[in-house]
């Protein structure tokens, strides 16, 4: 029982050794399937999604809340994912969302760009297009991670396994991912089993009251423990607090919701002359 979270650069064979690896373990793949599943849920544009997490930020997505939301439906989903164990997740920001995970196999696959444009280019582009899409997407991908995790995508420091596919085919690294999962400190324990399931509840409420409508705007804050969920903040109506309480009462494994919300109604007043 463990989990994958893959980052790969275009080329790589990333999505090649990710379903490889899960089918010699018996466990789900995912990597659109995540965009899928938060645009059904949350009922936002695959495109948007997708774009959301793979390309370069516009600089109206630095001034909005828009890119709060995508984060939160598809860090909603990886963590529903991540709560079910056995599960491969490329891409979507999944090894900087679980990185302190105990039982997250955080691995970067990569290669050399000439040899990565080579495969690019046997999927019909010229040479010259399959070099530009290469570089083009190590630079969108890049810029994408910087902003919504402020770290470098291309740190290794930040990856438990980096694999360099100039030499090693899909079935080596996939060998070596699974050597990998047999070390202690990628094993779970009890504690680590819990502390995905509250955070994987957390990051569902989130994206539940980000999705409501009368919810979406409340600044609140949410913490579990085993299924007990405590939400604190201020909302200026009790009316905003019954409905924040409710939503949050739908999420899957939720046994309680303890409110610890205040309200403080604004009272329009008139200045002194």
């Amino acid at each position: 029982m463990s989990i994958v979270a893959i980052s790969q650069s275009l080329g790589s064979l990333g999505d090649e050794i990710g379903r490889k690896l899960a089918r010699a373990l018996s466990y789900e793949f995912a990597d659109r399937e995540i965009i899928l599943r938060a645009a059904e849920r949350f009922g936002e544009g695959v495109k948007a999604l997708e774009h959301a997490t793979e390309e370069r930020p516009t600089l109206w997505e630095r001034f909005t809340e828009t890119q709060r939301r995508y984060l939160t439906f598809i860090e909603a989903i990886i963590w529903e994912m991540a709560a079910r164990d056995d599960v491969i997740l490329s891409g979507r920001g999944g090894p900087f969302i679980l990185r302190n995970v105990r039982h997250a196999l955080r691995v970067k696959i990569t290669a050399l760009a000439g040899v990565r444009a080579k495969r690019v280019e046997g999927q019909g582009l010229t040479p010259e297009a399959a070099v530009h899409a290469v570089h083009q997407s190590d630079r969108e991908r890049a810029a994408r991670i910087r902003f919504l995790f402020h770290t470098d995508w291309d740190d290794p420091l930040l990856y438990d396994l980096v694999l360099n596919t100039d030499r090693l085919d899909a079935n080596v690294a996939v060998g070596l991912v699974q050597s990998a999962l047999q070390d202690e400190r990628f094993q779970p324990t009890q504690d680590s089993l819990n502390e995905v399931k509250n955070l994987s509840v957390v990051a569902q409420a989130k994206a539940a009251l980000l999705a409501h409508p009368l919810t979406r705007q409340l600044q609140l804050s949410l913490a579990c423990e085993n299924g007990h969920v405590t939400i604190t903040g201020i909302v200026e109506r009790k009316d905003l607090e019954k409905a924040a309480v409710e939503v949050v009462g739908t999420i899957p494994g939720v046994i309680e919701v303890r409110s610890e919300i205040a309200v403080v109604a604004q009272h329009s007043y008139r200045p002194a002359v």
